[in-house]
């Protein structure tokens, strides 16, 4: 059968019925049969956006606390709005230091988050509107004892100026927000949004290397002069199967981590069908996720449905002491779809308590398997020290040519026992960063800085089958990585600083610093997650930032306005350079906005 590897025309051919797997139909099946089995289910929740900015101001507030909250485990985003409600109530009276800026936004997102709050409803309603802003915050709002619901409209529309040759970018979105929860047992979301964009040259840059997709989105139509007709769908549906048990199933992102960036799970990718089973007992949060990606642009059967992968996690997140917080995590990727089948999901991997490497040993250590570390530490009420570890691959046995090389080079040593060093085995990054609230006593000036530092062919696979085709194990969906946006072999450098002097001002200025080794000259030097790494020059030598050097440096300075609950207006300014191969090129853009229900759409890459 022929390959198709290119995004397809429209084709009038129905998808061929090998296409729809028993085993894609086990999520839908496992949700209906829980919610039959447990007819008596707890109160659930809805989840916040991810990439909401209440997550920056919940992760403030736990800090002040001076301690990890029992009711989440912030590292596993996005939060629930249930225990993010009981926290905030609690960190209200607990926390120190609480500034009359952290009291109204602690009101304010009580106001928009009715059915678990208890703060008093806004008694500026303004007959002549109707059913329709009873409450500042909603367009439409309805709550009894069986029944919630919540309807707002979603707008984003930004335009700029940027130099250097680029045409000026621009940002059109209309949709919907829905969220509502049934007999408070099943909550659901839906958000829905139309878009037309042209984003700067980097950005159409990047798309252009993720073989068309836009990052944080999926497919999308060629619109106007450099533009792209994007349509973005989310929405899922949870329930508390038992007090400690909850389901959430549906097409969403997720992300593992306590900073900016995570080197685990990210949610720079695309949205990707998942289920996730969350399990609170005393300190822990344990966490299963089965998911179901997409190998874009790659469509082996031809006609219009692009190949399925798969990807199944274990995440623990354990509170050691009220200021420690532990998280481990491990991972398994999937997908060898060929000329003469489709990959269907291993069901070995639906275990939910089995330690994914010995299970992959036993089919034939065909899949990518990783595993994680992420941790916390919340020092006094002013400050939290975070960091991960990743680790695709780490062979004890190399370990004695690194520190051979360690000893000579540091003169410990005269001469070297062994000629290897610097196995491409050693795949791993790890991270750490630090959170400072009320920065140098400054009331509401918070400062984050983070680095982040991956060896080459992290998170990259080989080609299982033989079929020349992209591995399709490797950490990616959609053409995006499912970590971090720049792939492997790169070091990364980000300082950020939040002022927030009122709850309807926000002052933002990040300075982001990246530099990561290219392939030279064709050869695969590991930086490119899609990458066959068997194409690799030899096992040994394959050392930190080897290649073409590309460095990158961004800076972004941003004023939001708050105009009514819910609605900003944007200022914001991006300074950008990028060196690469002897080419230095400069880029600034200039943006105003307004939102609606809408999150900040920020491209650094």
């Amino acid at each position: 059968m022929k390959n198709v590897l290119i995004r397809g025309e429209y084709s009038p051919k129905p998808f061929r019925k090998a296409m729809h797997t028993k085993p894609e139909k086990f999520f839908i099946l496992t949700i209906l049969l829980c919610m039959c089995f447990f007819t008596i289910a707890h109160a659930q929740s809805t989840y916040l956006p991810s990439g909401h900015e209440w997550h920056h101001f919940i992760q403030r507030m736990e800090i002040k606390s001076g301690g990890n909250s029992s009711q989440l485990h912030f590292a596993l985003r996005p939060l629930e709005r249930k225990g993010m409600m009981e926290f905030l109530q609690q960190a209200d009276t607990t926390a120190r230091r609480i500034t009359q800026t952290d009291r109204r936004m602690i009101q304010a997102i009580g106001q928009s988050t009715a059915e678990w709050s208890d703060a008093p409803v806004d008694s500026s309603i303004r007959k002549w509107t109707g059913p329709f802003y009873k409450t500042p915050s909603d367009l439409f709002r309805y709550h009894d004892d069986d029944f919630f619901l919540v309807i707002n409209p979603v707008l984003h529309l930004e335009a700029g100026s940027g130099f250097n040759g680029s045409l000026n970018p621009y940002v059109n979105t209309r949709g919907v927000e829905i969220r509502g929860m049934i007999d408070e047992k099943i909550g659901f979301y839906s958000y829905l949004a139309d878009n037309q964009a042209r984003f700067p040259n980097y950005v159409r840059a990047k798309i252009t290397s993720q073989q068309g997709a836009i990052p944080g989105e999926g497919w999308n139509i060629p619109f106007g002069d450099q533009g792209y007709d994007f349509f973005t769908a989310r929405g899922y549906i949870a329930f508390q199967a038992t007090k400690n048990i909850g389901f959430q199933f549906g097409q969403d992102r997720n992300m593992l981590g306590y900073g900016e960036r995570s080197l685990i799970l990210s949610d720079y990718s695309n949205n990707y069908l998942f289920l996730k089973i969350n399990t609170r007992l005393w300190r822990f949060h344990y966490q299963n996720k089965f998911a179901r990606l997409v190998d874009f642009p790659l469509r082996t059967f031809g006609g219009r449905m692009f190949d399925a992968k798969y990807m199944a996690s274990h995440t623990l997140s354990f509170n050691i002491s009220p200021r420690v917080q532990l998280g481990l995590f491990e991972n398994v990727v999937f997908g060898r779809s060929d000329l003469n089948s489709q990959r269907t999901f291993e069901l070995h991997y639906l275990n939910p308590v089995i330690f994914y490497r010995a299970m992959e040993h036993h089919i034939g250590d065909p899949d990518k398997v990783a595993l994680g570390m992420f941790w916390r530490w919340i020092a006094g009420h002013r400050m939290a020290f975070y960091g991960q570890f990743y680790a695709d691959d780490f062979h004890i046995g190399d370990i004695k040519y690194d520190l051979d090389y360690f000893l000579y080079n540091t003169g410990l040593r005269s001469d070297r026992k062994y000629d290897q060093r610097a196995s491409f085995r050693h795949k791993f990054g790890f991270q750490k960063g630090f959170h400072w609230v009320d920065f140098l006593g400054i009331d509401n000036l918070d400062i984050q800085v983070e680095g982040n530092w991956v060896r080459p062919f992290t998170y990259s696979h080989y080609d299982v089958d033989g079929s020349r085709l992209r591995p399709a194990a490797n950490y990616s969906h959609y053409s995006q990585a499912l970590a971090h946006p720049l792939g492997a072999n790169f070091s990364e450098l980000m300082l950020q600083a939040r002022y927030m002097p009122h709850p309807d001002w926000a002052l933002n200025a990040t300075m982001y610093s990246a530099r990561q080794g290219m392939d030279s000259l064709e050869v695969n030097m590991g930086g490119n997650i899609f990458s066959d790494y068997t194409t690799r020059i030899g096992d040994y030598g394959h050392t930190f930032l080897q290649g073409e050097i590309r460095d990158l440096l961004m800076l972004r300075a941003e004023i939001s306005w708050q105009w009514r609950p819910k609605i900003w207006f944007d200022l914001s300014y991006t300074l950008r350079n990028e060196q690469f191969m002897g080419a230095d090129i400069n880029s600034g853009y200039l943006m105003v906005g307004l939102r609606a229900n809408a999150l900040r759409r920020v491209h650094w890459f």
